[in-house]
């Protein structure tokens, strides 16, 4: 595997990590809202317009990075971009980063 392979792995679990933050921002943000809490909301709100639009970021690149290559999207299951969707609200998994460190959600 080469290494804009290898990036475009990375951008496709980037992405996917990216829409399930996504997601519980919105619930908190409907959260706030729903307690009175309008100008928390707002903010959090503000939160999923950035994630999304860093979102597209990727997608463009990956884009670009996959003509180049020549590759279709279905080499995405690789070891370091599956989920563990086990427990309802909350996800856990580890991220590997170009410097070998790792975090874990719950």
């Amino acid at each position: 595997m080469n290494e804009l392979e290898k990036i475009a792995i990375r951008l496709r679990h980037w992405i996917g990590h990216n829409l399930e933050h996504v997601k519980s921002y919105e619930e908190v943000a409907q959260t706030l809202f729903g307690l009175g809490l309008q100008d928390e909301s707002i903010k959090i709100q503000r939160a999923v317009e950035l994630s999304s639009e860093a979102n597209q970021s990727f997608e463009a690149a990956l884009n670009s990075i996959e003509s180049k290559v020549g590759h279709d999207s279905d080499c995405h299951d690789s070891a370091e971009t599956r989920h563990d969707h086990s427990s309802e609200g909350s996800h856990e998994h580890t991220h590997e980063h170009g410097d070998s460190s790792h975090h874990r959600h719950s």
